[in-house]
């Protein structure tokens, strides 16, 4: 599993911050410099949270579909590498993206059915996967499949907007790009790991 360690410290302003809140005159004594410690240790925490950008976060190393791949080729992709989505990029730049949500209507169901609405119309033979299996999507390419144009965002930006736009347009990930290339990727899964890091550290 991957492990988030945001990248923050206890720097003078964060001491200099606890000093201003701690009541009265600081004779400083083990309890004391415990308290004060603490104190900047907030700060920091709220100061990371704040300035955490996305950049910081993303995977580098990102999973992608050539945009000719077949609908059967990106499944075993997906799949094999237990992701439920991937950018489709072609010549460098985001193309699309293909997440299991794609797969669904040419199933028969929702594109926002849930992954267990998919197993019930597979097993009692309802969704169209269950009679046509692969030869169904065998001349089904990723560029017909993917959802496109692909929602991108640049590094530089702040991990809580980056979360709060994957809420609003209901996706578990975003291609992060730069100049139009694709640098990274951050999931719902790395904001989460974050903000349990820095809330361990409170």
């Amino acid at each position: 599993m991957k492990q988030t360690k945001p990248p923050f410290r206890v720097d003078v302003n964060d001491i200099l911050a606890a000093m201003g809140q701690a009541d009265g005159y600081l004779d400083i004594t083990p309890d004391d410099a415990l308290t004060l410690y603490r104190l900047a240790l907030k700060h920091a925490v709220e100061r990371v949270r704040l300035r955490l950008t996305v950049g910081e976060l993303m995977t580098r190393e990102v999973r992608t579909i050539d945009p000719r791949a077949t609908a059967v080729e990106v499944a075993q992709l997906l799949a094999g590498a237990g992701i439920s989505g991937a950018p489709v990029v072609e010549d460098g730049r985001v193309a699309g993206v293909v997440s299991i949500k794609d797969f669904l209507p040419r199933l028969g169901l929702p594109k926002q059915s849930t992954p267990m609405a998919l197993v019930a119309g597979l097993v009692s033979g309802t969704a169209k996967g269950a009679e046509c299996g692969a030869d169904g999507f065998a001349s089904v390419t990723a560029r017909e499949l993917m959802t496109s144009p692909a929602l991108t965002i640049p590094p530089s930006t702040p991990v809580g907007e980056a979360a709060k736009l994957m809420d609003e347009r209901g996706i578990n990930r975003l291609p992060v790009a730069e100049n139009g290339a694709l640098v990274g990727i951050i999931t719902r899964g790395d904001v989460v790991r974050a903000s349990q890091a820095l809330n361990i550290a409170e």
